[in-house]
């Protein structure tokens, strides 16, 4: 297959078919690959919440400490090619081409099947092998032990923090989250975590006698939240660092960054520089001041849960318009109480066609069987309708929230120049 398009259109099509019970699979295609990145620094990082923050706090750290960077993440917001990158330029076509047909090769003779996010971590891999960058940041797609990213071995391992997500696959208690967070953890390894519950640093304990907690190590530092500019101050043994990331839960995130950073030996001159070139798409993103118009992927209790405080920082209650969506998998009940909470406007507008995407009509039914009072909903399949009418209303913020595929659907609609902002 020659065509960028026919192999997307391919990739994208490869669905998990059983839930893994081990990586022995995966593993035989990786020696049958000659163990690409075998002897690469790799950063591993898992948790929930805060991946994608933690691995651009990094990155950004890294280059600007002169260190060649590779970067996995997932999920992209308007290219497929935005989850591999190397020193924050995205994998071309041609290479993907050329990848994937060394790979698809390999499976069909072998008779292997790789779901969508599998084959993606193969054609990363060889990329990198090829790239030779001098460390490599690895963001786990869901889980960690029965994760595609955890068939290598990692130099460092980062857990973010477990709260409820996904519990048809990773178990519907903490421990058991925690247990499948801890899963990248090899070798006795360093693991740097942030988070206190008790179900975590027992997982961690039982994975490795090396590990620190950010949140306790750094539990003096003093920060503020700067509302005019939308960024969060913290300092450090008398040095100040500006996140261009909003919010109190930045700081934990961050943490794990600086931690790192310091195990590298890096000054803190250089990663408070480093800060300046952050851009991090979909995560209390400010996309147009007026009217304020604010993107988040947050899609689960906890996440919502950090979005609404960090709104409640900035607004009052009933000052904010949310325009959302729901996947099929998320609980409507948690992720709705919280956004009532602090909005009398919530409009509900259609994911369909993604996966386990809901159309407008189907969450109301959601709603209704959660004995949701209807008058504060409004129901619309078209996001650009939802936007163009909000933005005639008297509110003081506009959010867009609920899933990546929701920021990625209202990015591509501003690229056609569907929406104005």
């Amino acid at each position: 297959m020659n065509n960028i398009d026919d192999i997307l259109s391919y990739i994208f099509s490869l669905r998990p078919i059983n839930k893994k019970k081990n990586l022995d699979e995966l593993i035989q295609l990786y020696q049958l690959l000659d163990y690409p990145c075998i002897n690469s620094k790799i950063i591993h990082i898992a948790g929930t919440n805060g991946k994608g923050s933690v691995t651009s706090y990094i990155e950004s750290i890294l280059l600007e400490s002169q260190y060649s960077v590779g970067k996995f993440i997932s999920p992209h917001i308007l290219k497929y090619n935005e989850r591999i990158s190397f020193n924050r330029d995205c994998i071309d076509n041609n290479s993907i081409v050329k990848l994937f047909n060394v790979i698809n090769d390999i499976v069909n003779s072998n008779n292997i099947y790789l779901n969508f996010f599998e084959f993606t971590t193969f054609i990363m891999l060889l990329y990198f092998q090829d790239k030779n960058p001098d460390f490599i940041i690895l963001e786990t797609g869901l889980g960690g032990r029965l994760d595609a990213t955890n068939i290598v071995n990692s130099y460092i391992s980062i857990i973010t923090n477990i709260s409820y997500d996904h519990t048809d696959i990773l178990g519907n208690s903490l421990e058991e989250i925690a247990y499948e967070k801890a899963g990248i953890v090899k070798n006795n390894q360093l693991c740097l975590f942030a988070d206190n519950k008790q179900e975590l640093i027992d997982a961690i304990k039982l994975k490795t006698s090396l590990y620190i907690n950010v949140i306790e190590k750094y539990n003096n530092i003093t920060y503020n939240l700067d509302t005019n500019n939308f960024t969060t101050k913290l300092t450090i043994n008398d040095f100040e660092f500006v996140l261009p990331l909003f919010g109190d839960f930045q700081v934990n995130n961050f943490l794990l960054a600086y931690e790192l950073s310091k195990i590298l030996n890096i000054e803190d001159r250089v990663i408070k520089n480093s800060l300046k070139s952050i851009d991090l798409k979909g995560r209390f993103e400010i996309i147009s001041n007026f009217p304020l118009t604010i993107l988040d992927s947050a899609h689960n209790e906890d996440s919502v849960k950090v979005l609404t405080n960090n709104l409640l920082n900035l607004f009052n209650t009933h000052e904010i318009l949310f325009i959302t969506s729901l996947l099929d998998t998320k609980d409507a009940k948690s992720f709705f109480n919280q956004l009532i909470d602090i909005s009398n406007c919530i409009y509900i507008t259609s994911l369909k066609g993604y996966n386990h995407g809901l159309d407008s009509f189907q969450i109301k039914n959601k709603l209704i069987e959660n004995n949701f009072n209807l008058s504060n909903f409004k129901f619309y399949d078209s996001l650009k309708f939802c936007y163009e009418e909000a933005i005639t209303l008297n509110y003081k913020a506009i959010v867009i929230c609920g899933s990546f595929y929701l920021i990625s659907k209202f990015k591509n609609l501003i690229q056609r120049s569907d929406i104005n902002v």
